[in-house]
């Protein structure tokens, strides 16, 4: 069991890309041999559950290969950390980054199972929900399917909370911080963009669902929605290294006051030192000059970020946003191409 758990952590993008690709191959098969292309795609046809167990086939590779992907991830960050770490003589939560307790996976896959259940009686067509007798080919798809895909999606969310915790408390262990170089900070950083990439990846999967010109206000509103959990995923790694800045850069300016304080008491002594000899000059330029360094030197300080982001950080954060608008575009094209096809 160990050994397999450890083959899908290896290679979770060929696994899901495995499973989406299986299942699309069925969902095809079976809607040519019933021949029902004509009836979903015809003059008088309706795309929408065939698009839905679409959908829901990209989900089901997605969310496995996503849940594992965040792992695997998670516990190259933790081993690239360690290097830098300092020694403790407790457990090292380095081992324990990427493993998630199986009580913790079962509670929430089963909560995700009842999602899916009572989920579909907030549709209009409720009164079929789980009629099966009433199904089309495509809402059996979208149906069963629905249950694995509610199960991965919950384990997702627990792998995004799981390992964003674990990955943060790894910055307790962090030695002195130079704040005058936060490069030591970036494998967090590496690792919120992971985890915000994975999340805005789920976002323009589902963003298929949503093709209709009647939508394109609901596509924004997703897509909207996307922006503020890209950043929490982004942000949720990260938290321990900013209380780390934060608590390093709160020491040194505390510090530097002290140091500005004794340097204008000297000032103030020398200006009022009625029996100054020529050396004067020199020990009040020394002290001014002195006192220039601190307060640079306090505006430097002052100017690190508690965040350890670079410019180049948020940028890409804002290239993710445009994967779902990028998506959308390109499944309309798709389902367009195909009503021309059949139409």
């Amino acid at each position: 069991m160990r050994l397999i758990r450890q083959t899908l952590v290896r290679h979770p993008i060929a696994l899901g890309l495995g499973i989406t690709g299986t299942l699309l191959l069925g969902l095809f098969i079976q809607t040519i041999v019933l021949d029902r292309f004509l009836l979903i795609f015809g003059p008088e046809g309706s795309p929408d559950n065939f698009r839905v167990a679409v959908n829901h086939c990209l989900l089901a590779g997605y969310l496995v290969g996503a849940y594992f992907y965040l792992l695997r991830g998670a516990r190259n960050t933790a081993h690239e950390l360690d290097k830098v770490l300092e020694p403790t003589s407790a457990p090292s939560n380095v081992d324990r980054v990427g493993r998630i307790g199986a009580k913790a996976l079962v509670i929430w896959g089963l909560i995700g199972l009842l999602g899916a259940v009572f989920s579909p009686y907030l549709a209009p067509s409720a009164e079929i929900a789980w009629d099966p007798s009433a199904w089309s080919p495509e809402i059996w798809w979208h149906r069963v399917l629905g249950l694995f895909v509610s199960w991965w999606w919950a384990w997702f969310g627990v792998a995004v909370w799981t390992t964003s915790t674990q990955v943060s408390w790894l910055a307790d262990r962090f030695g002195s911080v130079d704040l005058l170089d936060l490069s030591p900070f970036s494998p967090f950083v590496k690792q919120g963009l992971l985890t915000a990439l994975l999340i805005v990846g789920l976002v323009s999967i589902m963003s298929f669902r949503l093709f209709e010109p009647g939508q394109r206000l609901t596509v924004v509103i997703s897509v909207g929605l996307a922006l503020p959990l890209a950043l929490l995923g982004l942000l949720l790694p990260v938290r321990g290294s900013r209380e780390r800045i934060r608590g390093a850069k709160g020491m040194e300016l505390a510090w530097i006051g002290e140091s500005i304080r004794e340097a204008r008491t000297e000032l103030h002594n020398l200006c009022s030192d009625t029996s100054a000899d020529t050396s004067f000059d020199a020990s009040f330029d020394a002290s001014s000059g002195h006192m220039a360094d601190l307060t640079a030197y306090q505006r430097l300080i002052e100017d690190v970020p508690e965040w350890p982001f670079r410019t180049s950080t948020l940028v890409q954060v804002l290239l993710y946003l445009l994967i779902p608008v990028a998506s959308w575009i390109g499944g309309l094209l798709i389902e367009n191409m195909l009503g021309y096809l059949f139409g």
